[in-house]
């Protein structure tokens, strides 16, 4: 008779063995699987990166956005100044020869500046060449150079950076008054009893519109340091 093996006990249900559970594949791209990579983790906050080194501050780096938008720096300012002194001997030589105009230029007749005036323009009327040779000419423009020292005088106030052009103009002028001046003390034969209080005012109109002309022209601009905008 055949016996019958008997199974062992706990032989008659084996366990299931657990499976795990496969990574689902990726789809297709051009006949070829594409691992799936983890997204790039960004740093959000103060420690940023570049490349794994700590970002600088652009702000601190640069400097203050201010200046940069304003453009503001420190320089040399040339400011804008009157001249008085000059424009005091400008108008000084005005001031003397109208003076002169109304006191006698010798002693020995009563022969004031306005009156010799009157007399060169009379002149001027018969010829330019009747005024030169009568040595007419200086008297007028002893006057008409006071007239136009005047108006220089008054230009040196006006405030400017440099006011050498005005002192050029002026040195002309004191130059031509100066020649005239030189031919009526020539005629008298350089005499000073030969001359009166009326021709020394003349006189004096040349040699102030020489200071103020040399004032006006050596005067250096005044420079200080600003801030420029």
């Amino acid at each position: 008779m055949i016996q019958r093996l008997q199974k062992p006990a706990g032989s008659g249900s084996r366990t299931a063995r657990r499976r795990t559970p496969r990574p689902p594949i990726p789809p297709l791209v051009d006949g070829e699987t594409m691992p799936a990579l983890p997204p790039p983790e960004t740093a959000v906050g103060d420690d940023a990166t570049i490349l794994g080194f700590p970002a600088e501050d652009v702000d601190e780096a640069d400097g203050p956005a201010e200046d940069a938008d304003t453009g503001d720096e420190d320089g040399l300012l040339v400011l804008r100044d009157p001249d008085r002194v000059a424009a005091a001997f400008l108008i000084c030589a005005g001031v003397a020869a109208n003076v002169s105009l109304f006191l006698p230029w010798t002693p020995d007749d009563s022969t004031y500046g306005l009156a010799l005036v009157q007399q060169a323009m009379g002149a001027l009327g018969d010829g330019i060449g009747e005024l030169v040779d009568g040595s007419l000419w200086p008297p007028p423009v002893l006057v008409l150079a006071g007239g136009l020292f005047v108006v220089l005088g008054i230009l040196l106030l006006v405030p400017a950076r440099s006011h050498r052009l005005l002192g050029v103009l002026a040195l002309g002028i004191a130059l031509a008054a100066g020649a005239a001046a030189v031919v009526l003390l020539s005629d008298l034969g350089w005499q000073v009893d030969q001359t009166s209080i009326g021709l020394w005012c003349a006189v004096a109109v040349p040699v102030l519109g020489l200071l103020g002309a040399l004032k006006a022209m050596l005067t250096l601009p005044h420079v200080t340091i600003g801030r420029r905008v």
